[in-house]
């Protein structure tokens, strides 16, 4: 099937909400989308995409679905600008695509409904229809606002469910063998191409974060090898289905105090203390982090207990593997992070974060180990 996309959200009409939309649910109907709002990039977030929020109407006979949605629509086409920068993240579209598409229809896990997406192999542009989480009132915290440990337990609650679901499945080598990992795919080669010159750029920049990798003792290209050495060690360790960017600012919270995980950009199959990891280490203060992260490794493997997996890793492998994966946070996470991105007092408490837990940890010379 082959979708035209727009350049734009007002162009969306109710037949191709009902195209996309039967992929999913081949019997459904879209009579009515109205635009309630474009969201112009850069007002106040972080995003690859142009944003809209409609209000859809269903035909007769329609499944329980979320009538206010929000679209996620490429910003532009190579025609329009065949090297913009948002173009070379196709991996990153492609991927959340057959997430929500292949994945997500399936999952019992607290995470945006959708009605479909589609990513053209062509232009490389794409389109994600989700529902609008505002109307279940739910809220996102950032590393400015104050977490408590009930909060991390309950989103722990929400990734032991998606990583005891997938948990050594063999599904990896049948019908989900199109997931990608972090040793091949589109998005590892865009993270292995990017990231290093992302980081480049900022220690050019900024001498607080050139400061920050002496402190550490560790140098950008150190970090790239440990970085390598990491996700091949973790290959061989027991895989299942992670979000794959699970820092705090990619989950949201219900009113019961239900923790959701959204943005499935950077999803694969890998070792389940990459999300658990960078999850912990960005969610709580530094102080709450020592005092807790053990408890609350322990939590997390109570709950993969409690959904099936029948040999999870002991509690001495949780504390070393969470030691190591404290690399990804750093490197991965806030090093290549611009200013630009989040403000610069939430940058700064992120990289103070997991900067401090990478010593903490003595994360580089556990890397070095496995290198």
């Amino acid at each position: 099937m082959t979708i035209a996309i727009p350049q734009s959200a007002a162009d969306f009409t109710p037949d191709l909400f009902t195209k996309v939309a039967r992929q999913l649910y081949p019997d459904l109907t879209v009579t009515n989308a109205k635009l309630i709002k474009l969201h112009a990039y850069g007002e106040g977030n972080v995003s690859t995409t142009e944003r809209a929020t409609f209000e859809l109407e269903y035909g007769p006979g329609a499944p329980d679905l979320p009538k206010r949605v929000m679209l996620k629509l490429s910003l532009g086409s190579p025609d329009q600008d065949p090297d913009a920068w948002y173009l070379q993240l196709y991996a990153l579209f492609r991927n959340e695509v057959n997430f929500y598409n292949g994945i997500r229809p399936e999952l019992e896990i607290e995470a945006p409904r959708t009605l479909g997406g589609y990513f053209d192999p062509e232009t490389k542009q794409y389109l994600l229809v989700l529902e609008d989480l505002s109307e279940r009132n739910a809220s996102f915290p950032t590393m400015l606002d104050v977490v408590e440990v009930s909060d991390v337990q309950h989103v722990l609650d929400t990734y032991a469910k998606l990583h005891a679901t997938f948990w050594g499945s063999s599904r990896f080598s049948q019908d989900l063998s199109w997931v990608e990992t972090h040793l091949e795919g589109g998005v590892e080669t865009l993270m292995r191409s990017a990231i290093p010159v992302g980081i480049r750029n900022e220690l050019s920049l900024h001498k607080f974060k050139r400061e920050t990798l002496e402190w550490l003792g560790t140098t950008e290209p150190q970090l790239f090898a440990g970085m390598c050495a990491l996700k091949a060690h973790q290959a061989t360790l027991p895989q299942t289905l992670l979000h794959g960017d699970s820092h705090l600012m990619n989950t949201y919270r219900l009113p019961d105090g239900t923790g959701g995980l959204h943005d499935w950009q950077l999803c694969v199959r890998g070792y389940a203390l990459n999300d658990v990891s960078y999850f912990i280490t960005t969610a709580l203060s530094i102080d709450l982090r020592r005092k807790h992260e053990r408890e609350l490794l322990r939590y997390y493997r109570e709950k993969l207990l409690s959904f099936g997996v029948a040999s999870p890793p002991d509690e001495e492998t949780l504390w070393n593997e969470h030691r190591r994966a404290t690399h990804w946070s750093l490197y991965n996470g806030w090093i290549p992070c611009p200013a630009e991105s989040y403000g610069w007092d939430l940058l700064a408490t992120a990289m103070q974060r997991v900067a401090v837990a990478f010593s903490d940890h003595d994360t580089h010379r556990l890397v070095a180990q496995i290198s």
